[in-house]
């Protein structure tokens, strides 16, 4: 065996170490940031596992809550339908405001049409 060979041998195990220990080194960084940001969500209230996310929250709902809410989303929802509107009552509060509702004529020149485009 000559000089070069063994100085071959040594700068391949020195690249081979290098990558090794650089792998090991960034595993490391990458597990310490990740342990890191989880200890800063869980001091917010947010708890990361293998199981799931858990969220801490302060507030509590009670049936009486939970009602209140429900009703809240039932009025919005009843005075964004538009099933009322422009029934042709006369009545000032109406979500029309006495506005006759406009008569609408059936187009028949679609369903009366004899070509369609083939011939």
């Amino acid at each position: 065996m000559g000089l070069m060979d063994i100085i071959s041998l040594l700068v391949t195990l020195a690249i081979f170490g290098g990558v090794v220990y650089g792998v090991i080194f960034a595993t490391q960084l990458i597990n310490s940031g990740v342990k890191s940001t989880k200890e800063s969500l869980k001091r917010q209230g947010v708890d990361i596992s293998d199981q799931g996310v858990k969220v801490k929250t302060n507030k509590r709902f009670d049936r009486e809550d939970y009602v209140d809410a429900t009703q809240r989303g039932i009025i919005k929802a009843m005075g964004a339908a538009s099933f009322r509107r422009g029934d042709g009552s006369s009545n000032p509060g109406s979500p029309s405001g006495g506005v006759p509702p406009t008569t609408r004529t059936r187009s028949n020149q679609s369903t009366n049409s004899t070509s369609s485009g083939r011939r």
